[in-house]
């Protein structure tokens, strides 16, 4: 056996795992998915399988779903843009910090809300946004306010609480970026008479794109599909896709339009990452 032949095979057999799980775990359930999408449930609440876009339809021409879709494209885009302005900034400082021991403490800080339960960090907004919570408590003490301002409930206070949520996405990517650059680059620059801001802007921005590029396509992707944080935080009447699947789902108890709008989310979220791909892609031939 040739060389080449075995090294495929090699290749084939390593890759074989994943495209199973990629297989079992994705491709037959989206495809499960889109087959109940083209079903339909009549008055009776009956589902009939004959293929259909009744559903698909239904979507395109509700005003709710639109006011739905451009709900979750506000917040995807208010969430990545604080993300990044708050991410790169404790980024640079976390990888540029001289202490190991200290970088260490910082990145164990980044990386332990990641070990604990989403509802339990989204309950924490709830005990301090609420009209008795501490910010009020707090407001109301140093006499600032009159009375209980309302934050609960409010599309601001999904904003700040999925920005808690999804802020580590953000920062280890670009932290991960922002290690390889090499801090000679910027010393020869700063030799050359550059300043630092510029030694920034033309040297280790360029450098740390792939960083910004990859940690903005996964806080854009779970911010689109985000439910628990807005569903605590706010309540079901948020105008956003995923609390738009949940209550057409559980709610009125259609299957095939729930079925339908995941499909919708799921082909959204797919070409979201797929964009941020080909941006990376370019990022990285600019940068070589």
């Amino acid at each position: 056996m040739r060389a080449g032949t075995r090294r495929r095979l090699a290749m084939a057999g390593l890759l074989a795992p994943a495209v199973v799980l990629l297989l079992v775990f994705f491709v037959i359930p989206s495809a499960d998915l889109f087959r109940l999408s083209l079903a339909h449930m009549d008055a009776q609440r009956s589902i009939h399988h004959d293929l259909s876009l009744v559903n698909y339809r239904n979507f395109a021409t509700n005003p709710y779903f639109h006011r739905m879709v451009w709900g979750s494209v506000k917040l995807a885009a208010a969430v990545t843009v604080l993300c990044l302005l708050l991410g790169y900034p404790a980024a640079y400082y976390m990888v540029r910090v001289r202490s190991a021991t200290y970088r260490r403490i910082l990145y164990a800080i980044v990386v332990s809300p990641l070990l604990i339960s989403v509802i339990v960090r989204s309950y924490g907004w709830v005990v301090l946004l609420a009209n008795n919570g501490v910010v009020n408590g707090t407001l109301l003490s140093l006499g600032l306010i009159e009375r209980p301002l309302r934050m609960l409930g409010t599309f601001g206070s999904v904003i700040v609480a999925t920005v808690h949520v999804l802020l580590p996405f953000m920062m280890l990517p670009i932290a991960s970026a922002l290690q390889s650059v090499d801090t000679v680059l910027e010393r020869a620059s700063q030799s050359l008479g550059a300043s630092p801001w510029q030694t920034f802007w033309r040297v280790t921005l360029p450098l740390s794109m792939p960083g910004v590029v990859a940690g903005t396509s996964l806080v854009i992707a779970l911010t689109l599909g985000i439910y628990i944080t807005p569903l605590l935080v706010a309540g079901p009447l948020q105008p956003l896709f995923a609390i738009g699947i949940y209550y057409v789902t559980l709610s009125q108890l259609d299957f095939p339009l729930g079925a339908a709008l995941s499909f919708v989310l799921l082909v959204f979220t797919l070409v979201v990452i797929a964009l941020a791909g080909r941006l990376l892609k370019a990022v990285n031939r600019s940068v070589a």
